[in-house]
């Protein structure tokens, strides 16, 4: 098993600079028709674990790690999960079963007239999949068995689940069961459509839902869904609609945008999740370009909402085509992508979104957008925060020190990021896949797809799809592993993953993206996710002559412990909060927040100590004098206060 080092803060600069792509803006459609780049020979014949031609496939499991299990659920070529981030597709009971969901075809086309739910369900917190279903859980239903997607999940009732997709002949469509994994589901069921709103002037009809259930036994359903209405060849109408069922009748109203005129032409399909614990329900909002990151929240089942700022959107409100506030400069804005969001059992709403550079420097609908190291991060909120995220930024431009520093090392406000490889000198920003497929071209340029669980404790565990610089296509491009953070509940910082879940000879060749979780674990300190996972990096979706052939997409889901989390000591955010300049000359500066007996190792690349200082810190920053190294780069690591505290120093 290879190594991953694990560093509580310094990317450096040099290795790390931005990478810049040109295109043209576009807005997020209904169905995806870019296609996918050129980037290889097709090896999907070579790579499958599987033989996908077997009537009689089950699933395999992996334990490879003492806290760790995998298994894999179903398969699928259709891999458009999503139109943007992937969420509400597992659950788990009280009793520690787990359910997982998605679209699911079985067709090596894109015709894909069997599209349905893909759905696989372990019993009282066992890894016990059953085998990979053969045709889609519509067919499964005492209704007639219809074409649908987009399939979200939740439980329902005492012991019972829903599954709500869109398929239906005029909208949304849900199914009911009452006890989890068992039995024929009761369906398909209608969800009405809005009718007679306050302002509609166009005949919406619901899709890409995400549903959420509340209440003492899950008997309140929450639907959060889009609708788009055509209105000529050159206008699109994007709306966003919220649908409640108490236990007798659907409600089916405007999102909560409504009251701040946000619920149509802001946000778009799949910008959402929600989550619920109790009788508080939360749903989030992000959306590149336009709009604020919002979460509304509710403590009384869904009846009213409270809204929050977690990201303002420094342009928001300009016109792209004609409006000169829109312009960025030549600097970079860190743009919301992909959100999730999770409820605690104190009620706590716990916000992850990643992040996506841009600029804006003409009128018109073209921008450039950047990837690579500098150009990444996940960020951390929870609605006890009294200000919104300032800044999505994991790096600033410090030309004194001559580039790219990373931004405050901050682990309180950053959950996740490219993880420090051994490799990671090698990093090449071109090997980042940012073709102009769908989904890829923009929003998968660095750490994205961030999934957050919280359990009975408080404790959060994040799951997100990264770059992987030991495992390369074609020796081409990355492939993008599923990576892991950690936050105990009493602590403020974030532990950074050690290891990546993918590390085994079975993904040898796995592109991980579309990460999920099961928001509200049963069970303290051990935490439930998914992800889907081909040989190809990219979509089967579009038409190029690459796309003529498909490549077979595993679901795996995995649970793991915070004992595998977090093994190392947290990061030291209450004491040491930045060590600069870097790259350093002379001295390094540790800045601290409180006065603190410190000492400071400095390590080669081969992990021989080198130096040790042992120096009293005081409250703002300490110089600490390192004339006697020679040029290179070592690992700086300050243990103060109980806390050890690890950043990477290029020496000039």
């Amino acid at each position: 098993m290879k190594k991953v080092l694990l560093l509580s803060l310094g990317l450096v600069m040099g290795f790390s600079a931005f990478a810049q792509n040109r295109v043209v803006k576009a807005e997020k459609a209904a169905k995806a028709t870019a296609v996918k780049k050129a980037v290889g020979n097709d090896i999907s014949t070579e790579v499958s674990v599987l033989d996908y031609s077997s009537q009689a496939r089950q699933s395999v499991v992996s334990n490879r790690w003492a806290n760790f299990e995998e298994s894999e659920t179903m398969w699928t070529y259709y891999d458009l999960q999503s139109n943007f981030q992937v969420s509400n597709r597992m659950y788990q009971l009280n009793d520690g079963s787990v359910a997982v969901a998605a679209t699911m075809s079985h067709e090596d086309n894109q015709t894909v007239s069997d599209r349905g739910t893909g759905y696989n369900f372990s019993a009282y917190g066992e890894m016990n999949f059953a085998g990979m279903p053969e045709v889609r859980e519509e067919a499964n239903a005492t209704g007639a068995d219809v074409r649908t997607g987009w399939p979200t999940i939740a439980p329902y009732g005492a012991t019972g689940e829903i599954l709500v997709n869109h398929g239906h002949a005029d909208g949304l469509c849900y199914y009911t069961r009452e006890v989890a994994g068992e039995g024929t589901w009761d369906g398909p069921h209608a969800i009405p459509n809005p009718q007679g709103l306050d302002g509609q002037q166009y005949a919406f009809s619901l899709s890409w839902p995400r549903v959420a259930t509340s209440g003492a036994n899950n008997e309140i359903v929450h639907v959060f869904s889009a609708a788009q209405y055509n209105v000529s060849a050159d206008e699109i109408v994007n709306a966003m609609f919220y649908s409640r069922f108490d236990g007798e009748t659907w409600s089916t109203q405007w999102a909560p945008l409504f009251d701040t005129e946000e619920h149509m032409g802001t946000y778009s399909a799949d910008d959402y999740s929600v989550a619920a614990n109790g009788d508080v329900v939360a749903v989030v909002y992000s959306t590149v370009f336009h709009g604020h990151v919002v979460m509304y929240k509710s403590t009384d089942n869904g009846l009213t909402w409270e809204r929050n700022i977690v990201w303002e959107n420094p342009f928001y409100g300009c016109d792209w085509e004609t409006d000169e506030c829109s312009l960025t400069g030549e600097n970079p804005v860190y743009s919301p992508v992909h959100n999730t969001v999770a409820v605690g059992p104190d009620g706590v709403v716990h916000v992850a979104v990643s992040s996506f550079p841009y600029v804006h420097t003409e009128l018109g609908n073209t921008f450039s957008y950047y990837y690579g190291r500098t150009a990444e991060g996940i960020a951390y909120w929870n609605d006890t925060r009294e200000e919104p995220i300032a800044t999505f930024q994991l790096w600033v431009d410090d030309p004194e020190n001559e580039g790219y520093v990373l931004h405050s090392g901050d682990s309180i406000n950053f959950c996740g990021w490219i993880p420090f490889y051994e490799n990671i000198m090698d990093f090449n920003n071109d090997m980042v896949y940012h073709g102009d497929d769908y989904i890829y071209a923009m929003y998968t340029t660095g750490s994205s797809f961030p999934a957050l669980s919280v359990d009975t404790e408080g404790n959060l565990a994040l799951a997100y799809s990264t770059p992987d610089t030991y495992r390369t296509y074609n020796g081409q491009y990355y492939y993008r592993s599923v990576a892991m953070s950690y936050k105990a509940a009493n602590e403020e910082g974030w532990h950074v993953a050690v290891e990546t879940v993918m590390d085994d000879f079975i993904h040898t060749m796995d592109e991980a993206i579309f990460v999920n979780a099961a928001p509200k674990a049963s069970t303290a300190n051990e935490f439930w996710f998914s992800y889907i996972a081909d040989a190809t990096p990219g979509l089967f979706w579009g038409s190029a002559p690459t796309q003529t052939s498909a490549t077979a997409n595993t679901v795996y889901a995995f649970k793991i412990s915070s004992d595998k989390l977090s093994i190392e000591e947290p990061v030291a955010n209450d004491v040491v909060y930045n060590i600069f300049p870097n790259p350093a000359t002379d001295f390094v500066n540790i800045s601290s927040s409180m006065e603190a007996d410190a000492t400071i190792t400095f390590t080669n690349l081969a992990g021989q100590t080198v130096k040790v200082v042992n120096q009293r810190l005081t409250a703002g920053d300490t110089s600490i004098n390192i004339n006697d190294l020679t040029s290179g780069v070592y690992f700086c690591t300050v243990n103060a206060n109980g806390f050890n505290h690890t950043t990477k120093v290029v020496v000039k």
